[in-house]
């Protein structure tokens, strides 16, 4: 039972924070006002980051759900 509500709250926080960092990530792409040219590589490298950051943690997300419903059955893992 603990296991259980352990992987669904990993899951679910996975889940929130990989959504939030890639419309985060959208958001700053999205705003109407450019940065200067100093400001370019910093707001590129920020934006990058987290739309890369948010995709990873959504896709380990992903696998948690996939190797809980596949390994269940056997409670071979945590």
């Amino acid at each position: 039972m603990i296991k259980t509500a352990l992987r669904v709250v990993t899951l679910a926080l996975c889940a929130i924070i990989g959504l939030w960092a890639v419309g985060h990530g959208f958001a700053l792409a999205a705003m109407a006002n450019a940065p200067t040219h100093e400001d370019m590589l910093q707001y590129l490298l920020e934006v990058s980051v987290s739309i890369a950051g948010g995709v990873c943690v959504l896709s380990v997300a992903v696998e948690q759900l996939i190797c809980w419903r596949t390994h269940r059955k056997e409670g071979g893992l945590i």
